[in-house]
């Protein structure tokens, strides 16, 4: 059987994590991309016994022109995901996995959503939590009504990864995957000295001023 041909953008500790998913499956990692060099020689020497032959590159533009994939994973710095996914579903690929949050703009995100629409590519955003066991068994306890209908959903969140932009991103998502639903509207309330925030100003979650 013809494996699925895939290429890792960005091969530092979450690049990996995303790789260690094709481990055992129909899926050749046949290149990585990364502006780093040595997270290039790192990301091939830990992944060679398992593809022998990985191309490294530093232009992600290069890899998609030259490498024919069909799956590409997306596990850069947070405001660098939109232009990387509407790349690859432009070059055709077929499946992009996308680490969370999706984008840090809503124009980012739309744009995102648009290219692999017109491509009929796959997206999916690495908020795996609606695949773990626990979640899964609490959701089917809510929705047999076990517990009774649902009112209202609270979610809280604590320490050093708790940023809205880093951890945060989950609690919305399980919002919605207990609600079975998409937010009609949303509103915030920011906290004092935040008075003249409007726009998300980091990388993603690793600078709390910066939320």
């Amino acid at each position: 059987m013809a494996k699925y041909r895939a290429g890792v953008v960005g091969c530092t500790g979450i690049g990996s994590s995303h790789t260690s998913g094709f481990v055992g499956t129909d899926v050749e990692v046949v290149a990585c991309c990364d502006i780093v060099q040595n997270a290039l020689n790192e990301y091939v020497n830990r992944w060679q016994s398992n593809w022998s032959n990985i191309a490294k590159y530093t232009d992600h533009q290069e890899m998609l022109k030259k490498e024919n994939l069909d799956i590409v994973t997306v596990a850069t710095s947070d405001h660098r995901h939109a232009n990387i996914v509407v790349n690859a579903a432009n070059a055709g690929v077929r499946g992009i996995f996308c680490e969370k949050p999706m984008a840090t703009s809503v124009e980012d995100g739309d744009r995102m959503l648009e290219a692999c629409e017109r491509n009929n590519t796959i997206l999916s955003i690495d908020h795996t939590r609606r695949w773990q066991p626990l979640w899964r068994k609490a959701k089917e306890i809510v929705a047999d009504g076990a517990i009774g209908s649902v009112q209202y959903i609270i979610g809280t969140m604590g320490g050093s990864r708790s940023m809205l932009f880093r951890n945060g991103t989950h609690l919305i998502d399980m919002i919605c995957y207990f609600a079975q639903s998409s937010p009609a509207w949303v509103s915030a309330e920011l906290q004092k000295g935040y008075e003249d925030y409007w726009e998300y100003r980091g990388d993603g979650g690793h600078d709390p001023k910066t939320e």
